[in-house]
């Protein structure tokens, strides 16, 4: 297929949400998600993009470290890391969860992640999306890492801020390429670039701010500098309960707290990244707490670079053990 620039773009797998019964997909792009979901696979991403292999969200992924670019082992699920946009003051942040894709319509993961960014809802009620639902989405990835996602001008419609409309975009570039990480099509050696293409056009103006006219990577000052990993919102575990946290550098006064109606059960420091860390990776939390059956919200931290509180907390129901 030739893009109206002349050059030869690679084939395109077209993905349907609910209510759409199609799927095409042709050559190598085939690829069926059920065979990623018995392979082992090497990849790249972050805590951030697999949650701890105790999550209750996402269960058989091993742990990871938590450089955007650093390589793991895992195994793919079923299961997308999805991206939303904070509230508040964590507005200009960009926080993650793990979904089960809302169309089974494809096997198409990359697709499946795309379509759940502009249509579902986040399980956690502090997160949020820019994008309006739109029930077909085009994706393909590149021998090179590129990945090219079509979408159609619905998903456009709300008019943003130029900052806001930045952020959407972001929204969509982490979640495409963590889902194409997770599902094995690209590791860390691979370059990570996302073309967006509007009814299989560049140059769009998308949401009336942002023309689209070259490849998006990742922005790492999105990433959100307080990052609860895991234990996910909406969990149910036995105790004891691992708290998995990720603070950047730029963080300062981090703290972690388990609350029962807003009553502190347990609580502790997060320590500082060393002195000139990398600005992308941070510091991990991973600590056992015991915990009474019942419902608790798990609290991260912190004071950023701007003297913003930050933080990010899920609430858990505490299952009670056999």
């Amino acid at each position: 297929m030739k893009n109206p620039a002349g050059t030869t773009e690679p084939q395109r797998r077209r993905a349907t949400a609910p209510g759409g019964l199609r799927r095409a997909a042709t050559g190598a792009l085939a690829v069926s998600l059920a065979v990623s979901l018995a392979a082992v696979v090497a990849s790249c991403g972050t805590a951030a993009d697999r949650p701890d292999h105790n999550s209750e969200a996402a269960p058989g992924i091993a742990s990871a470290p938590m450089n955007t670019d650093t390589a793991m082992e895992g195994v793919a699920t079923e299961q997308a890391p999805v991206y939303w946009v904070g509230t508040g003051d964590q507005s200009r942040y960009l926080f993650r969860e793990f979904r089960t894709p809302t169309s089974q319509d494809t096997t198409d993961p990359v697709a499946q992640a795309a379509l759940m960014v502009t249509s579902a809802t986040p399980a956690d009620p502090d997160y949020r999306s820019l994008w309006s639902a739109v029930d077909t989405v085009g994706t393909s990835v590149s021998p090179d890492g590129t990945i090219t996602v079509d979408l159609p001008a619905a998903a456009f419609a709300s008019q943003l801020s130029p900052q806001d409309a930045r952020v959407a975009l972001q929204q969509m570039v982490y979640t495409v390429s963590a889902a194409a990480v997770t599902a094995g099509l690209l590791d860390s050696s691979t370059a990570k670039e996302v073309r967006v293409l509007v009814n299989g056009q560049s140059g769009y103006k998308a949401f009336g701010a942002v023309e689209l006219n070259a490849p998006l990577t990742r922005d790492p000052a999105l990433a959100a500098p307080v990052w609860l990993v895991d234990p996910q919102t909406g969990a149910e575990p036995k105790s004891p309960v691992t708290v998995f946290a990720r603070v950047l550098p730029s963080v300062r006064d981090a703290l972690w707290e388990v609350l029962e109606d807003d009553r502190v059960v347990h609580s502790g420091n997060i320590a500082p990244a060393s002195p000139g860390s990398d600005p992308t990776t941070g510091t991990e939390l991973r600590t056992s707490v015991t915990l009474d059956p019942g419902t608790y919200t798990v609290r991260v931290s912190g004071t950023d670079d701007s003297d913003t509180t930050v933080s990010d907390d899920h609430t858990i129901t505490v299952r009670a053990g056999d």
